[in-house]
């Protein structure tokens, strides 16, 4: 079982959810907000709460692109470790880091948001076909489900061999963008891929995306991607965060635990929050005429300004942007919608090579 939960108190998660949930009522009405997540799948861990009335997850509306004829994304877990090339169990662990709800035991950032999974590979680093699962996830989250968020704790971080597949990415990206959905994607772990050392990975680093990078406990900067780190939005947590766990062999659901460091878990504080934002403005939006790519913006332009300072400038490179920070879900739900005269339409989200 997790010893804390200070991820959760950093961005003030709690807090902010205690304000949506007053607004769900007893019916948990999230309004049609909906979340779709693109990782290995799910597994039946106890804080989805699948056998009750109200599961966190969306099983049925799911796809699974990485096991042919399979009837949901789920998680098989059998396959071959390695670090980025299989990392079994991933889904699990963002997914319950997002909305996972165990009372008395485990909460994850935006308990109850309605969560569509999505089985899209095998490991955290795309390549060839397993880019190409993620376009078409996209592409499905946003005109079948009516995604409202994105989340994806994945990355390519070569563009060279992968450039077909990324004109697949950038188009799926720029779908989503023009209908107003909002995608947040992780940055990257330098230190865990050096041949990449400077670099942020995409999809997160399109411009279309929100690329969201890592802290610690003590409010610092995890990872550091020299040039990159310009391309950063918003700093989520990222170290010895605490999550579940999906192990080969236990019966399901099961109540494992453990913490997980990268950005991938950074990433799902961000969805989680976009949410949470989505369901107290969307009124305030739709009456303001925000539409498409504007809502996006709108969401971008005040993670930059409602946020909370980072600490310390003891990391390698450049400092980080004088316009990003922590995130800062209660001054996400409180700052006044920017000016749509303010806001800039972001460059098509096409390849680049770094």
């Amino acid at each position: 079982m997790p010893s804390n939960s200070w991820n959760i108190d950093v961005v003030r998660s709690r807090e902010a959810m205690m304000r949506v949930a007053a607004e769900l009522g007893p019916h948990n009405d999230w309004r049609g907000v909906t979340v779709a997540h693109l990782d290995t799948g799910f597994t039946n861990h106890a804080v989805f709460n699948l056998g009750s009335a109200a599961p966190a997850l969306r099983i049925a509306d799911g796809r699974n692109y990485m096991d042919p004829g399979a009837s949901e994304p789920r998680d098989p877990l059998d396959y071959g470790g390695g670090l980025g090339i299989a990392t079994p169990g991933h889904g699990t662990r963002t997914l319950g880091t997002l909305c996972g709800n165990l009372a008395g035991t485990y909460t994850g950032v935006c308990p109850t948001v309605p969560v569509v999974p999505y089985r899209v590979t095998n490991g955290v680093m795309l390549t060839g076909q397993t880019i190409v699962n993620a376009a078409l996830a996209i592409m499905d989250a946003v005109d079948r489900n009516l995604a409202d968020v994105i989340s994806i704790s994945l990355g390519v971080q070569s563009v060279i061999g992968n450039r077909k597949q990324m004109h697949a990415l950038g188009r799926a990206v720029d779908h989503a963008y023009e209908r107003g959905v909002i995608i947040a994607a992780a940055a990257g772990q330098t230190a865990d891929a050096p041949q990449a050392v400077g670099f942020t990975v995409y999809p997160g680093r399109y411009s279309r995306s929100i690329l969201v990078g890592g802290i610690n406990a003590n409010r610092k900067i995890c990872f550091d991607y020299d040039d990159g780190r310009k391309y950063v939005d918003v700093w989520a947590p990222a170290d010895d965060v605490p999550r579940p766990n999906a192990v080969l062999g236990l019966p399901e659901p099961h109540m494992n635990f453990g913490v997980g460091d990268g950005t991938s878990y950074a990433t799902v504080h961000v969805s989680g929050a976009a949410a949470m934002w989505l369901r107290m403005r969307g009124e305030e939006l739709d009456n303001g005429g925000y539409v498409g790519w504007q809502r996006v913006e709108a969401f971008r332009s005040i993670l930059r300004s409602a946020k909370q300072p980072l600490a310390g400038d003891d990391v390698p490179f450049k400092k980080a942007p004088s316009d990003t920070g922590i995130l800062d879900c209660v001054a996400l739900l409180d700052a006044p919608l920017p000016p749509i005269n303010s806001l800039k339409k972001a460059a098509l989200a096409e390849p680049q090579v770094n």
